[in-house]
């Protein structure tokens, strides 16, 4: 987001008014484009007062469970009335102590315990439940890294197991080809896919044959595979609201390439939307509940 204030404020009197190590505050301008600094005549970024408010804002929101994908599209006003609702998502905690090991092994960086906990909670919770304590625990590990308490690398061995315990999962139920069958990806550029694996197990555990391609995939092989292997449904994903434009033109293409008779659903925040415009037949589907209240009108027996 860019700020209208002029700037002013070096990275080292950022991260001192906002409490947040600079490497992070750098991945989060990086990373999501929480903010877009000026530039020094010598290259060096320049913050606003509102960058300084915007950052403070977003940390005490991270801090209370929102998502930094979620909070990157917003203005500085849409942020301070979020801060002001009463209302946080960890305030709607599971009631299971697998919550605090989770939290736990990923506080002591234990990608090990965290995969074993994870694995444990898909063979064990209904799945509903399995993907609320899944998603908490993403939460969970995004904070601890936009906090600087978990690097980069520990994120993504983190992550990975994470992948592994929902795939396993997936694998492991009844076996597919009960009910229809639908395809879920990514497009190109856009390698989040957690959120995307969660909506497979979602669907596996409704009795669907899930075809997952993953992350990265070219519109038109993504139609063109979607059709041969007889999907009724594409599911896609989109988290990185920096990419916005290029994502918009890669659904474009691929609405263009895909049978009319192939429904989209697109998992994705408003925030990180943006605003573009959806084609008509593409449906936006906002949460995993949405998700399964579709799944159940899509696919009525």
């Amino acid at each position: 987001m860019t700020s209208t204030s002029r700037g002013t404020i070096n990275m080292s009197g950022l991260s001192k008014a906002t409490g947040v190590h600079a490497s992070t505050l750098r991945s989060w301008e990086t990373r999501y484009g929480l903010v877009a600094p000026a530039r020094s005549a010598g290259g060096h970024r320049l913050y606003s007062q509102d960058d300084v408010e915007r950052l403070m804002v977003v940390k005490e929101l991270a801090d209370a469970g929102f998502r930094l994908p979620e909070l990157a599209g917003l203005s500085l006003d849409e942020l301070r009335a979020l801060r002001a609702s009463p209302v946080r998502p960890d305030q709607q905690q599971l009631e299971n102590p697998l919550v605090l090991q989770l939290e736990r092994a990923v506080d002591e960086r234990d990608p090990e315990a965290f995969g074993q906990y994870l694995r444990f909670a898909f063979l064990s919770l209904p799945a509903n439940a399995a993907v609320d304590l899944y998603s908490r625990s993403m939460r969970h590990i995004g904070r601890r890294w936009s906090e600087g308490v978990i690097g980069v690398g520990m994120e993504h061995r983190l992550s990975a197991r994470a992948r592994e315990a929902i795939t396993g999962a997936i694998a492991g139920l009844a076996p597919a080809g009960r009910r229809e069958p639908i395809a879920f990806a990514t497009l190109t550029e856009e390698l989040h896919e957690l959120g995307l694996l969660a909506g497979a197990y979602l669907a596996a555990a409704a009795g669907h044959k899930v075809i997952y391609f993953g992350a990265n995939m070219p519109a038109d092989d993504l139609a063109a595979s979607t059709v041969s292997a007889g999907a009724r449904l594409l599911v896609l994903s989109f988290v990185f609201g920096s990419a916005r434009d290029q994502f918009a033109e890669r659904l474009g293409e691929l609405m263009a390439a895909l049978p009319d008779s192939i429904p989209v659903w697109l998992g994705a925040s408003p925030a990180a939307l943006g605003g573009i415009a959806l084609p008509p037949t593409v449906t936006l589907v906002h949460d995993f509940a949405e998700f399964n209240r579709r799944l159940k009108i899509q696919f009525t027996e």
